[in-house]
């Protein structure tokens, strides 16, 4: 008789549990569960409270630096405030503006080292400008083998735009000239389009290195060889 009586309750349990509508499992189941859920939520709310603390910080520092490194004028204002803020995203354009201010002191070898640092950010303009002005500072120190390597290696990088290209090309192959490298030079020269069908901004150096062509096929820079028109 009690095994009946068991049965018949979890029956009616069983059955009482079919019947309930969808909202009422809802509610059940927070009843059940509102402590877990709760702890949860919470923890869903602090996550999302520290990311958002944590990119307004960001926003803020970076905020901070930006104003602190185009406010700073000279050297010593320049150098100090990129003693603080050096990791931020506006340093390599700082850094850029510390080696032009060297350059303007004669200071080349402080303003290659702050080159260096300035290489590699994620502005592939700013980048282009480092690499021209660091291979203009190896050809004023003399080094001109060097700048030669830098100009050229800057006219084979695709990521720089056509107009860094063909002033670097120029260059090298200006620099190639002096030092009585005609055949490398000639290697660039010939690269240069001799019309293209819609100018742009780097045009003029282009004409620049056509004249240079012009130049050392007419013989202004020595003996234009037979092996070097083969080239």
């Amino acid at each position: 008789m009690a095994k009946k009586e068991i049965d018949k309750k979890a029956l009616n349990a069983e059955i009482s549990k079919v019947m309930m509508s969808d909202f009422e499992r809802i509610g059940q189941g927070i009843v059940d569960y509102w402590k877990p859920l709760s702890v949860t939520v919470i923890g869903i709310a602090v996550l999302v409270s520290v990311i958002c603390y944590a990119a307004a910080h960001q926003k803020k520092s970076t905020r901070l630096a930006q104003e602190a490194l185009s406010e700073a004028s000279n050297v010593a204002e320049l150098s100090s405030v990129l003693d603080t803020y050096g990791d931020s995203s506006a340093a390599p354009t700082a850094r850029y503006r510390l080696a032009t201010l060297y350059i303007a002191e004669k200071k080349y070898d402080e303003a290659l080292k702050t080159l260096e640092l300035a290489a590699g950010s994620k502005n592939v303009h700013l980048n282009g400008s480092v690499a021209l002005l660091e291979a203009y500072v190896l050809e004023k120190t003399g080094k001109l083998a060097d700048a030669a390597a830098k100009f050229e290696a800057i006219d084979n990088n695709a990521e720089f735009s056509s107009v860094m290209r063909a002033e670097a090309r120029f260059a090298a192959a200006r620099l190639y000239v002096k030092q009585n490298r005609i055949e490398q030079a000639l290697v660039l020269l010939k690269q240069v389009p001799s019309n293209a069908a819609t100018p742009d901004a780097s045009s003029s150096w282009n004409e620049l290195s056509l004249s240079l062509l012009r130049a050392i096929e007419s013989g202004e820079y020595g003996a234009y060889s037979a092996e070097t028109k083969a080239i």
